[in-house]
């Protein structure tokens, strides 16, 4: 039998690449320019003999780059090749060589294309030795790490091999002095100028070139940042003529826009004319906007919605954002005075659309947009149990190929768009009333990728965070990886969902569960009882029935519980995710504090019924209802006992413990569907 040896090659840093993002382009240029140098070092090393295990390659793709292909971002930051035959250590050394070379071209190239195209004579002069800033950042930048092993007794791949490698860094020890870049604080901003004058008067010539949407009048950026931010502008000359036509057009959706999509869709008649009206005053040439979101306009349907995404929002438009940009460093009194009397015209106009939109064009009655977008961030759960039932690395791969492949698809069947999808990774960005439907149809769809697998292995773990359009994008992105990995997977127990809610300054709410408690389809060794999510939002109605026959758990409900709990659980005890804790007997059973909160919830919900509705309805026919509530405040977890074709799995709830997040999740989840959410300054 051939000798045969492995490559394991990674890179990094993926977390300071990609997630340091201030706009969705940033997020998807740092995903998609990590997916185009890692497949470009993999292309190297396949050319140079060995055959790529992770990820899955097909014949057509050995030894291509096939990223400039598609937008959407496809390979993992670490692949394996093996090489077979007498020559196949050595081999693997060349190939890693190659791999390094290949990764370094790529970066050149791409950095180099941003550089001549950008920072020109006229803007680098009003730099502080920009170019050595420049020099430095580009060559220092990135980690690559290659070992050469072969798998030990049962395993397929060198996979611990090369963790083990990653505890030995190598990174240049390279203080970055000055001020620091706007997007990735560790580094130094470009013009060199401590803040002033001259610091203003560098990046105003840049923006000058290259536009107020691609750099903000407060942004200092590094070359990492400004590489992420403007490569797509000249992705031909950076990656090669040979991309394709959607790459080289491609053009990424504000968050703002992400949260008006539901709202414009639901335009019609004289609301639609009346926002149409609206736009193309803001299109006129004075006033300063641009037609930014015309690709996610098109994709959703609403391909006449081209300008800015604030536009849409009373909030963003009192602030001038970013029509002000028109006016320039120093502006005179009278432009200001001048751009005031504009805003103050369009906010009226803006006013119109509203009330049309509700149906009350003369009144006070508005129907505004939702300001929240959702960002889904999906990963699939225990590979190595999923390799030993595959048999094979290049099994997995290639079901794991067939899930990723299907993925946007789905994301932009719910008119959002795909950041990344490759292997079992998902991450996307999508409108605030169709997130958890995109979530289930991608979990469904990663199950029939490993149909032939046992259902309780081959699961995939999900975060939905719902967040501002305003609100930082970086603290989303840390938000969601947060509760994908310490909520969903560890505390939860993987195969589940965990939502989280960020209003005002941060996180709010957070509610976990397995996918089969949402669905309402779980067996529970105490028949706890849930029902569908989905479905349970209905009874957090804001306003009453008029027969009171089915009260809903109204704003007016809940805060009264809040109070008559906390006289009971004390005050201040709680923080979004975790839960407060009852004494118990230690046999399982509800505790007596536990009992006494469901009562007391049932007896004030039995108290808001009509008296000959209550007199007919029984309270065993109501105290499943109080059990939805509760089953919504409690912490479940999904656990798991064997291994292989013997693991077993059982859904438990912690029936002496309590939270309100759940009720604050779905009371925000229900008014996300109704389209009725506050948009605050």
């Amino acid at each position: 039998m051939a000798e045969e040896y492995h490559l394991s090659f990674s890179i990094g840093p993926v977390q300071g690449f990609v997630s340091q993002a201030r706009r969705t382009r940033d997020l998807w240029a740092g995903s998609w320019l990590l997916s185009y140098l890692a497949e470009s070092a993999l292309a190297a090393a396949e050319q140079a003999g060995g055959t790529a295990i992770i990820p899955f390659r097909s014949d057509t793709e050995r030894g291509k780059v096939t990223a400039k292909d598609s937008p959407i971002g496809g390979m993992p930051n670490r692949f394996e090749l093996v090489f077979a035959g007498p020559d196949a250590k050595p081999q693997a050394v060349r190939a890693a060589e190659a791999a390094q070379a290949a990764f370094q071209d790529a970066w050149n190239d791409v950095a180099k294309a941003v550089f001549n195209k950008f920072l020109t004579d006229d803007v680098r002069h009003r730099g502080d030795d920009t170019e050595r800033i420049w020099r430095r950042q580009i060559g220092n930048f990135w980690e690559r790490q290659w070992v050469i092993g072969q798998p030990g007794d049962g395993e397929r791949t060198i996979g611990r091999l090369a963790a083990t490698r990653k505890h030995f860094r190598n990174v240049a020890a390279i203080e970055e002095p000055g001020v620091k870049c706007s997007l990735m604080p560790a580094l130094q901003e470009l013009s060199g100028h401590r803040a002033g004058t001259r610091q203003k008067e560098f990046w105003h010539a840049l923006r000058q070139q290259v536009g107020g949407l691609d750099i903000g009048d407060s942004e200092r950026l590094c070359a990492i940042a400004l590489i992420k931010r403007l490569f797509p502008k000249v992705i031909k000359q950076a990656v090669g003529e040979d991309v394709s036509p959607e790459l080289a057009q491609v053009a990424w959706p504000s968050t703002a826009f992400m949260a008006a999509i539901p709202w414009l869709n639901e335009l019609t008649g004289e609301a639609l004319e009346t926002a149409k009206r609206y736009q193309q005053l803001l299109l006129s040439p004075d006033a300063g906007y641009e037609q930014s979101e015309w690709q996610a306009a098109r994709d959703a349907g609403i391909g006449w919605a081209v300008a800015d995404g604030p536009i849409w929002y009373a909030s963003a438009m009192r602030n001038d954002e970013p029509g002000g940009g028109k006016l320039g460093l120093q502006p005179s009194k009278e432009e200001k005075q001048v751009r005031q009397k504009q805003v103050r015209e369009l906010l009226d106009e803006l006013g119109s659309v509203y009330r049309t939109a509700a149906g009350d064009s003369a009144g006070d009655e508005q129907r505004r947009p939702v300001p929240y977008y959702a960002l889904l961030m999906m990963d699939g759960d225990s590979m190595g149990a999923l390799l030993q039932q595959l048999g094979s690395a290049q099994e997995l791969s290639k079901s794991l190929g067939q899930f990723s492949k299907g993925v946007d698809g789905i994301v932009r069947k719910h008119f959002g768009r795909t950041v990344y999808a490759g292997g079992d990774d998902v991450l996307a960005i999508v409108p605030a009333d169709s997130a958890l439907l995109a979530a289930d149809e991608l979990r469904a769809r990663y199950a029939n990728a490993f149909r032939e697998v046992p259902s309780n292995v081959a699961t995939i773990s999900a975060s939905v965070v719902y967040a501002h359009w305003r609100y930082p994008l970086r603290q989303v992105l840390h938000t969601a990886h947060h509760l994908l990995d310490d909520v969903a997977k560890d505390r939860t127990g993987r195969d589940s969902l965990a939502i989280g809610v960020i209003l005002g300054s941060g996180l709010n709410a957070v509610w976990s569960v397995p996918w089969s408690i949402f669905h309402g389809t779980a067996q529970t060794e105490r028949n706890d009882l849930s029902s569908p999510l989905l479905s349970v939002l209905d009874r957090f109605e804001q306003r009453e029935t008029e027969d009171s026959s089915d009260p809903p758990f109204n704003a007016t409900f809940l805060y009264l519980l809040r109070e008559r709990f906390g006289h009971l659980l004390g005050e201040g005890h709680e923080q979004p995710g975790e839960f407060l804790r009852f004494a118990t007997s230690g046999n399982g059973a509800a505790s007596e504090t536990s009992n006494l909160l469901r009562d007391l919830a049932h007896a004030e919900y039995r108290r808001r019924l009509k008296k000959s509705v209550r007199t007919e309805r029984q309270e065993e026919q109501t105290k499943p209802i109080i059990d939805e509530l509760m089953a919504l405040s409690r912490p479940w977890r999904r656990e798991q006992t064997g291994g292989g074709a013997d693991r077993e799995t059982k859904i438990t709830c912690d029936r002496n413990a309590f939270s309100f997040d759940g009720w604050r999740v779905a009371r925000f989840l229900k008014q996300i569907k109704d389209g009725k959410v506050d948009d605050h300054d």
